[in-house]
C-alpha cells in the first residue's frame, strides 16, 4: 500500500511540475515564533532556545527523531529502542516537556510525549525553548517546549526530492517529498517509510523492531488580499515493539492530525488567527481524541504588540467516559520601554476537574552595548493529571490530586563579538505538588511536596581552524524536598562539542556529547546509571547540485551505556544514504 502511495506521489509530482501548475502552486506562510507565539515578534529573543534547521538536523547524522534528541545538549533523553522514550528539560519530569507539532500538542493522554510518532524526514526545523511556557501554550510546559515544524522555509523553491538510506540493525528508510509554490499558494507532500530490526533491549532474546509509515501534507493559499488559509495533515501508522516490566504492551503507535488555520487581516494594525485542530492518537492500544479551537487577536502599536486569545480543548479516551475539558483565556504584551525589551503574559485556565487557576510570565532584556545583552525572566506554569492518572485515582477512590505548579527565575548574559558568540544563564525553579505513584492496593497518584531545581548553562560559538565550533556546558540539580535526594535519570553535568566544515563538495561534522552519572530511580534503590560520552561523525559529498551521498557513523567508539537500568542501547551504527532532487 505504501509503495503505491510513493508511485502516486511521484506521478503527481510530474503532473504538478508542468508549467501551468508552477504558475498556481506557491509560497509558504511565515512560520510561528515559539517564544512569542506570533509570526512577527516586536522584540528579540529572551528565552534560551535551541534552533535546528534542516541542514543542522542532517549534520547530526540521526536517522530518527529520538536519535536527534539524544544528540542535543542540555536536554536529558532516556529510553532507547525497546523502551518508552522520555525527554527532560532542565531537570524536570518528562511530562513537563510539551511536544508541539505545527503549534499543537502531540500527546493527548498527558504524561510524557510520544516521541516515536514523529518522522525526522518530515521535520523542517525544531525549536526547543527552555523555561515555563504555560501562559502561551497551556498546561504541561513547565520545563520547556519542543516545537516541531513540518512546513518549508520561506526561501525554499519548488522541488522534488527522494532520500534513501540503509544502515545497521537492518535499518531502511525511503522518503519522497514534493514541494511546489507560486505567488499565492504552496503545496508540500511527503511520504516516509522507516523500518529497523531493532535490538534486544533487555536480553530476553527478542528484538524490538520499528515499522513506521507516515504521510504529510501542507497546503496553503491566499483567498483574498487579506485572507489566507493553510491545511496541515500528518498521518503516522507505526508498530513499535517495547520491552516492559509490568505488562505486555501493544505495538501500535498511531497519530492522525489535521490542522486548519485561517489568518484574517482587518487592517494594518489588527489581524485575527483562527486555528482548528483535530487529533486522533493510539498508543499501546489506548485511543484518544483531541479537538482544539484557538482564536488569537493581534494588535500592533508603535513599538509594541498585544495578543489576546481564547482556546477550548476537549480530550477524550475512546471507549470510555473519560473526558478532560478546559477553556483558556490568554494574553501577551511585548514592546520597548526606554530601550528595555519587555514581554508580559498571563493565562486563566478554567478546567472541568480542577477549577480555575492562572499562570503568568515576565521577560526582560536590555542591550548594554552593541555586543553585550542582559536578560531575565520570572514565570509560573502548571501540569494537569492526564487520563491515566485521573482514572487510576478514581478507581482507588482518591479524588484530591492537585495540579503540579512551578515558578521559575532565570537571568542571563549574552554577547556577539568578532570572534563569535557566547551565552551564560543561571536559573532556579520550584515545582510544588509534584505527582508521585503510590503503590497501594489499588495503586494511585498523590502529591509529593516540592522539587527544587537549579542550574547553569554556558554556550560558545566560534570558528577554529576553518571549522565552525559550537560548544555547551550544562550543570543541573533536581532535589526532592521530602527526601533530600536527587531525582532519578537526571545527569548533573552534560557537555557537547559540535564541529562542522564545508569545503568544495564536502560537508563534514563531528559531534561529541558527554553526560555524567545519574540515579536510576528517585529513591536511589536501583543504583546509578554510569556516565558516558558519545562520538558521532557525519560526512556528505555532492556529486552535482541535485545528487548527494552521505555517510553517518554514530557512537563510533561503540560505547556501552544505560539511560535506564536494564535497557541496552544501540551501540555503534552506520548509515549510508542518497539524496536526489529531480
Amino acid at each position: 500500500m505504501f509503495t503505491k502511495n510513493l508511485i502516486f506521489a511521484a506521478s503527481l509530482s510530474a503532473v504538478l511540475f508542468s508549467n501551468s501548475a508552477i504558475a498556481v502552486i506557491g509560497p509558504i506562510k511565515i512560520s510561528l515564533n515559539t517564544e512569542y507565539r506570533t509570526s512577527n515578534p516586536v522584540i528579540g529573543s529572551i528565552a534560551t532556545t535551541i534552533k535546528l534547521d534542516k541542514a543542522a538536523i542532517n549534520r547530526t547524522g540521526a536517522s530518527t527523531f529520538t536519535g536527534l534528541l539524544q544528540s542535543i545538549p542540555s536536554v536529558s533523553f532516556e529510553g532507547g529502542q525497546g523502551n518508552l522514550q522520555a525527554l527532560r528539560i532542565r531537570g524536570n519530569d518528562a511530562s513537563h516537556s510539551l511536544l508541539l507539532l505545527d503549534g499543537h500538542r502531540v500527546t493527548v493522554d498527558g504524561g510524557q510525549a510520544n516521541l516515536d510518532v514523529i518522522p525526522i524526514d518530515q521535520i523542517e526545523r525544531i525549536e526547543i525553548s527552555k523555561g515555563p511556557f504555560s501562559s502561551l501554550y497551556g498546561p504541561g510546559a513547565i520545563g520547556g517546549v519542543i516545537h516541531v515544524f513540518t512546513d518549508k522555509d520561506a526561501n525554499s523553491i519548488s522541488s522534488n526530492k527522494i532520500d534513501i538510506s540503509y544502515g545497521s540493525k537492518g535499518t531502511k528508510k525511503i522518503n519522497l517529498n514534493t514541494y511546489l509554490k507560486s505567488d499565492k499558494s504552496y503545496l508540500d507532500i511527503s511520504l516516509t517509510e522507516f523500518d529497523t530490526d531493532g535490538i534486544d533491549a533487555t536480553g530476553d532474546g527478542d528484538l524490538d523492531p520499528i515499522d513506521r509509515k507516515t504521510t504529510g501534507l501542507n497546503f496553503g493559499t491566499e483567498l483574498t488580499e487579506s485572507t489566507d488559509i493553510s491545511i496541515n495533515i500528518l498521518n503516522t501508522k507505526a508498530n513499535i515493539q517495547y520491552d516492559d516490566s509490568w505488562e505486555t504492551p501493544k505495538p501500535d503507535n498511531n497519530l492522525n492530525q489535521l490542522n486548519v488555520v485561517i489568518n484574517q487581516v482587518i487592517n494594518d494594525k489588527y489581524k485575527i488567527n483562527f486555528d482548528l485542530m483535530r487529533q486522533n492518537t493510539q498508543r499501546r492500544e489506548d485511543k484518544y481524541k483531541l479537538n482544539t479551537l484557538t482564536i488569537i487577536n493581534e494588535l500592533d502599536f508603535d513599538n509594541s504588540k498585544l495578543s489576546l486569545g481564547i482556546s477550548n480543548e476537549v480530550s477524550k479516551k475512546v471507549g470510555s467516559s473519560n473526558t478532560i475539558k478546559h477553556t483558556d483565556i490568554f494574553s501577551q504584551w511585548q514592546g520597548l520601554i526606554i530601550d528595555n525589551e519587555i514581554s508580559l503574559g498571563a493565562r486563566v485556565i478554567d478546567h472541568d476537574k480542577f477549577g480555575t487557576h492562572t499562570t503568568y510570565n515576565f521577560n526582560w532584556a536590555r542591550d548594554l552595548s552593541s555586543t553585550l545583552r542582559l536578560n531575565g525572566s520570572y514565570g509560573s506554569a502548571t501540569n494537569l493529571p492526564d487520563h491515566y492518572k485521573n482514572n487510576a485515582n478514581i478507581v482507588a477512590g482518591q479524588t484530591t490530586l492537585n495540579p503540579e505548579r512551578s515558578t521559575n527565575l532565570e537571568i542571563g548574559l549574552s554577547g556577539n563579538y568578532d570572534w563569535g558568540n557566547a551565552e551564560f544563564k543561571i536559573y532556579k525553579s520550584k515545582v510544588k505538588d509534584a505527582f508521585k505513584w503510590f503503590s497501594a492496593s489499588p495503586a494511585y497518584y498523590k502529591n509529593d511536596g516540592i522539587v527544587n531545581i537549579s542550574g547553569v548553562e554556558l554556550s560558545i560559538g566560534t570558528e577554529l581552524l576553518g571549522w565552525d565550533l559550537d560548544t555547551s556546558l550544562d550543570l543541573n540539580k533536581a532535589i526532592a524536598a521530602s527526601t533530600n535526594l536527587e531525582k532519578g535519570r537526571r545527569p548533573n553535568r552534560s557537555i557537547a562539542l559540535n564541529l562542522s566544515k564545508t569545503s568544495g563538495k564536502w560537508n563534514r561534522s563531528i559531534n561529541w556529547i558527554a553526560k555524567s552519572r545519574a540515579w536510576d530511580k528517585d529513591n536511589h534503590s536501583n543504583g546509578e546509571n554510569g556516565g558516558y560520552g558519545l562520538l558521532n561523525l557525519s560526512t556528505s559529498y555532492s556529486f552535482t547540485d541535485d545528487l548527494t551521498v552521505y555517510l553517518n557513523r554514530n557512537n563510533v567508539l561503540d560505547k556501552q551505556y544505560e539511560m535506564a537500568k536494564g535497557y541496552n542501547t544501540l551501540g555503534k551504527t552506520t548509515t549510508l544514504g542518497l539524496n536526489y532532487n529531480f
